[in-house]
C-alpha cells in the first residue's frame, strides 16, 4: 500500500506518514527502484530525512513540505519499479545501497544518499546544513557562510571596513574614528568647528544617553554648521547654543548681536535693536514714560527739580511747545513787526522752548521752518514775507540759542498752504503762522548693520 497523503501538519501525523514512506521506499528497493527510478528513489529517502530532522527541532511547517515531497516521490518510485524487479539472482561484487551513485566501499554514508547540493558531494554523506549554523540549507540564504538565524542564515556585514559589524554599527556606512570617545558604536564623533557639538553625519543618527537617574533621555542635537569652523563655531550666548550654528542676530530685528543692545528682544536700529513702544527713540528700558512721546531730560536738571517723576522718555516740561513725531507744535505764534520781518522781544520765551525741544529731541536730522501768510495783498510780496520771516527765526534759534545751523532750514510758503479760510479775519490770522517740521534719520542712517558674513 502506497504511503498515505499529508492530512495534518501536527508532530505525530507528520511521523506516522514518515513511517509509511520508509516502508514504501524498502518495498521500492527491492522492487529494483535502483535501476528503473533512481531519482525519484533518492528524492524519497533525502525529503524523508529532512522531514524528520524538521520534526525533531519543532518546525512542522517545514516538516510537512519535505513529507509531501517524500510521500509523492515513494509513490512514484513504486510505481516506475513495478516490474523492475531481477528474474533471477545475481551476485555484484560491487554495490550501491543508498543509490546515490557513490559505491559503498567509498561512500561514508552507504545507507544515506548524498544530497548533491556541491558542497562535499564526493563523501556520500548529506548535508543538510553546509556552514553548521544551525540553519538549514532549505532555509539558508547563504548555506556556505555561517551566519545567525535572524539574518536568515548570512553574517552580518561591515560595510565601512571599521571592525563593527553593520548590526551593531549605529552608521554602518561611515567608519568609527577610533579616538578613544565611543568607539565601539560605529559612530564617528567629529567636531571639526570644536565648539563642543558633535557634527551631524548623514544616516548616522546620535544615540540616546542615560540621564542621571539611569533612563534613558533624547539624543542631543547634532551640528549642522561645521563646514568653515572660522565662522561656523557656536557663539555659546545663551541662545539656542545646543544646536552647533552661530546666531548672529538673535532676535533677527536686522541688528548683529555685537552692536544689539537687547540681542534677545526685537527692537530698531534707532534704539540700538531695543523696543521702542512710543517711537521716541528711547528704548522701553531706559524710557521712563514708555507709553509718551518724549525726549532726553539728561542735560535739563532744572525740569527734575520742577518734576521729579519725569525723565528721559517724558515729553519735555515746556508750557509753550508739544513735541510730535514729525513737528514740533507750538501754542502761541512768534510775533513780528507789522509787514517786516523782525521778531518782537515778547516771542523769545516761544522760541527758547523751541530750542530746547529741538536738542533734546532724539535722532533729529532737519528742522524746516516754514512760514506762511494770509490771502491779503500780492502774491510774490506775501511769498517774500513768508521766506523773510522763516529765515528771521532761524537766524534767531542759531545767534541766540546756538542751534546747529546745519539741521535747520527755512521755507516761504506766502499764501499757497492755508489751513483756514481767507474769509474771516479768525481765518486769516489761522493762515498767518510759522510752523516746525522735522525729519528724523532713518535705521540705516542711524546705526549701519553690518552684513552677516
Amino acid at each position: 500500500m502506497g504511503a498515505l497523503v499529508l492530512s495534518t501538519c501536527a508532530g505525530p501525523g507528520i511521523q506516522r506518514q514518515a513511517d509509511a514512506v520508509h516502508s514504501d521506499i524498502d518495498k521500492a528497493r527491492k522492487s529494483g527502484a535502483y535501476q528503473c527510478a533512481p531519482r525519484e528513489l533518492a528524492l524519497a529517502e533525502t525529503n524523508v530525512d529532512f522531514a524528520e530532522t524538521e520534526l525533531a527541532q519543532g518546525d512542522f511547517i517545514r516538516a510537512g513540505q519535505h513529507i509531501e515531497v517524500a510521500v509523492a516521490n515513494a509513490n512514484a518510485a513504486l510505481a516506475n519499479s513495478k516490474d523492475c524487479a531481477p528474474k533471477r539472482v545475481m551476485i555484484k561484487t560491487k554495490t550501491d545501497k543508498d543509490g546515490d551513485g557513490i559505491l559503498d566501499d567509498v561512500d561514508a554514508c552507504p545507507e544515506q544518499p548524498e544530497d548533491f547540493d556541491l558542497f562535499e558531494d564526493e563523501d556520500g554523506c548529506p548535508d543538510p546544513d553546509n556552514d553548521k549554523d544551525g540553519v538549514l540549507d532549505p532555509l539558508d540564504k547563504c548555506p556556505n557562510t555561517p551566519g545567525p538565524a535572524e539574518n536568515e542564515g548570512c553574517p552580518y556585514g561591515d560595510r565601512d571596513g571599521d571592525g563593527i559589524n553593520d548590526k551593531l554599527d549605529v552608521c554602518p556606512d561611515a567608519p568609527e574614528d577610533k579616538d578613544g570617545d565611543r568607539d565601539e558604536d560605529g559612530r564617528p564623533d567629529v567636531d571639526h568647528d570644536q565648539d563642543g557639538i558633535e557634527d551631524c553625519v548623514e544616516g548616522c543618527p546620535l544615540l540616546p544617553v542615560k540621564g542621571a537617574d539611569g533612563n534613558e533621555v533624547p539624543p542631543p542635537v547634532c551640528d549642522t554648521c561645521y563646514a568653515k569652523p572660522e565662522t561656523d563655531k557656536e557663539d555659546k550666548d545663551g541662545f539656542e547654543d545646543e544646536d552647533g550654528c552661530p546666531e548672529l542676530d538673535n532676535d533677527k530685528d536686522g541688528l548683529l548681536d555685537t552692536v544689539d543692545a537687547c540681542p534677545n528682544v526685537p527692537g530698531a536700529a534707532e534704539t540700538k535693536g531695543c523696543p521702542d513702544r512710543d517711537g521716541d527713540r528711547i528704548h522701553d528700558g531706559e524710557d521712563v514714560c514708555p507709553d509718551k512721546f518724549g525726549v532726553l531730560w539728561t542735560n535739563n536738571p532744572e525740569w527734575k527739580v520742577k518734576n521729579p517723576s519725569g525723565g528721559d522718555g517724558c515729553p519735555p516740561p515746556l508750557t509753550l511747545v508739544v513735541v510730535k513725531k514729525d513737528r514740533i507744535e507750538i501754542k502761541q505764534q512768534p510775533k513780528f513787526d507789522v509787514a517786516k520781518a523782525t521778531i518782537r522781544a515778547t516771542s523769545a520765551e516761544l522760541l527758547r522752548q523751541v530750542a530746547v525741544a529741538i536738542r533734546t529731541y532724539e535722532g533729529i536730522k532737519k528742522v524746516t521752518i516754514e512760514g506762511h501768510t494770509d490771502s491779503d495783498g500780492d502774491d510774490d510780496y506775501n511769498m517774500n514775507l513768508s521766506q523773510e520771516r522763516a529765515n528771521s527765526v532761524r537766524i534767531w534759534l542759531i545767534d541766540k540759542e546756538k542751534l546747529d545751523p546745519a539741521i535747520l532750514e527755512s521755507v516761504g510758503y506766502g499764501e499757497t498752504r492755508p489751513i483756514a479760510s481767507n474769509r474771516t479775519r479768525a481765518g486769516k490770522q489761522e493762515n498767518r503762522r510759522v510752523e516746525f517740521k522735522v525729519e528724523r534719520t532713518t535705521e540705516t542712517e542711524l546705526v549701519p548693520v553690518p552684513t552677516t558674513p
